[in-house]
C-alpha cells in the first residue's frame, strides 16, 4: 500500500531550505570535457557531462590521499605532531612539491597542508611512505578505499597523481571523493580553505583561485597533467545548502574557475531543496491489526532532503510504501517500510522507515472484539479513526 505524504506540511513542519535537481544532456554553457555538479546532502548529481568516463585525475588524486591520512589520524593511529622520515624518492618527486629534503622529518601537520596548498608531489610519497612503509602498499590502501566508496571507474597506481597510463578516474568518482572527505572530517575541513602556507623556508600560494569567492567557495583541490588538462574539484556553501563541482579536461586555469564557478552559480539559483524526513520524527502513521495499539508513528533514521528543479517543485510527491495493516507485536527500530519521492517523471531510490514506537499482541478478549469489528465493517478504517 502506498500513502501520499502532504509534501506542503513537510515544508512547514521542518522549515526546511531548497535543495535541487536535474541532469544535463549537452555541454551548453561550459567548455570542460567532463563535469559533474553534485549536491552534498544528498549525494544527487544536478549536472552531468561525461561524469562516469575515465580521465586523468591529475592532483586531484591527492584528495584520496588526504582522505587516508585523515582517516589516520581520526582513528589516532597519528597525531598531528607526529614526524615522518622523508627518503630520497620523496626529494626526487618533480613537478609542484613542498622541497622535503632526504634525511630531514616532516610533521604530518605540515604534510596536510603542503600537498592541500602546495599540491606537493614529494608530501604524498612521505605520508604514502610513512602510513604504509612503502608506495606500493600505501596505493593497494587507496584502491581499497575506493572499493568502499563504490567508485566504479577509478584505479590509483600513485599518490600524487603523477601521469601513468592505468591511473585513471571520472568527475564522478572525484566528487564522491569530496563528499566523503567533508562529510566524514568536518574538523579538518579548514585546512582546504588556506591561501598559502610556508614550509621549508618556501611561501606558496593555494591554486584553487576561487577560494572565499562571493559563491562561498571553501575548498578542495585543483589538479593539471598534459594527459588530463586543467581540472578542479570545488565545494561552496550558501544559504544553509553546499555543492560539489568537478570539472575536468579545461583547456587553462582561466576556464576550469570559470567552468566550476558557472556550475556552482546554476545549482545555487535553479535547484530547490526540500527536508521530507528529519531522523527520529514521525512522517506519517501505520496501521496495526491485533495490537494493543490501532495505529503507530514511523520515521526514519536518517535526515532525507530531496534535491528537484525550480520548475518541478509544485509537482513533489512524497509516498510511504507499506504493507498494511502490520501484525502486532512491533517492536521501536524495526522497519516497516520505504518512503520515495517523486516528480514529473522521476522517482527517488527507496529510503527506510521505521517503527517510533512499540505495539504490543492485545490480550484475547481484545483480539477477539477487533475480528468481530474486521467482520462486520470490513476494514479497519473504524479501528485507526478511534485511535486519532
Amino acid at each position: 500500500m502506498k500513502k501520499t505524504i502532504v509534501i506542503l506540511a513537510l515544508m512547514a513542519f521542518f522549515c526546511a531550505d531548497a535543495k535541487v535537481k536535474a541532469k544535463a544532456k549537452e555541454k551548453s554553457f561550459i567548455n570542460a570535457k567532463y563535469a559533474v555538479l553534485m549536491d552534498f546532502e544528498t549525494g544527487d548529481r544536478l549536472f552531468e557531462l561525461k561524469s562516469d568516463e575515465v580521465c586523468a585525475p591529475s592532483s586531484m588524486t591527492k584528495l584520496m590521499t588526504i582522505y587516508l591520512l585523515f582517516s589516520a589520524i581520526a582513528e589516532h593511529r597519528i597525531n598531528m605532531d607526529d614526524e615522518f622520515p622523508v627518503s630520497l624518492i620523496a626529494q626526487k618527486m618533480t613537478g609542484s612539491r613542498s622541497f622535503f629534503k632526504a634525511g630531514d622529518t616532516a610533521k604530518v601537520e605540515d604534510l596536510i597542508r603542503s600537498i592541500i596548498v602546495h599540491s606537493g608531489n614529494d608530501a604524498c610519497i612521505v605520508v604514502a611512505e610513512g602510513l604504509a612503509g612503502d608506495i606500493d602498499t600505501f596505493v593497494e590502501m587507496m584502491n581499497e578505499q575506493a572499493k568502499k566508496f563504490n567508485l566504479q571507474n577509478t584505479n590509483f597506481e600513485n599518490p600524487n597523481g603523477l601521469p601513468d597510463d592505468n591511473h585513471y578516474s571520472c568527475v564522478a568518482d572525484i566528487a564522491c571523493i569530496a563528499r566523503h572527505i567533508i562529510q566524514d572530517f568536518p574538523q579538518f575541513y579548514h585546512y582546504f580553505s588556506e591561501k598559502e602556507f610556508t614550509v621549508n623556508g618556501i611561501t606558496q600560494q593555494n591554486r584553487n583561485t576561487l577560494l572565499g569567492n562571493s559563491l562561498g567557495v571553501d575548498g578542495l583541490k585543483t589538479g593539471k597533467t598534459d594527459a588530463g588538462g586543467y581540472g578542479i574539484a570545488v565545494s561552496a556553501k550558501k544559504g544553509g545548502k553546499r555543492l560539489i563541482a568537478v570539472v575536468n579536461g579545461c583547456k587553462s586555469m582561466k576556464n576550469r574557475a570559470q567552468d566550476a564557478s558557472k556550475l556552482l552559480a546554476m545549482g545555487f539559483k535553479l535547484f530547490d531543496s526540500f527536508m521530507i524526513a528529519k531522523a527520529g520524527q514521525p512522517v506519517t502513521t501505520l496501521r496495526v491489526w491485533l495490537g494493543n495499539k490501532d495505529s503507530i508513528n514511523v520515521c526514519a533514521h536518517e535526515n532525507i532532503s530531496v534535491s528537484i528543479p525550480k520548475k518541478y517543485s509544485k509537482e513533489l510527491r512524497v509516498e510511504a510504501i507499506m504493507k498494511e495493516p502490520l501484525d502486532a507485536p512491533i517492536k521501536i527500530g524495526d522497519k516497516v517500510g520505504k518512503l520515495v519521492y517523486k516528480y514529473a517523471d522521476f522517482q527517488s531510490k527507496e529510503y527506510d522507515l521505521f517503527a517510533c514506537e512499540s505495539v504490543e499482541k492485545a490480550g484475547i478478549f481484545e483480539r477477539a472484539k477487533i475480528t468481530l469489528r474486521r467482520l462486520i465493517f470490513g476494514d479497519l478504517d473504524t479501528q485507526v479513526e478511534a485511535s486519532k
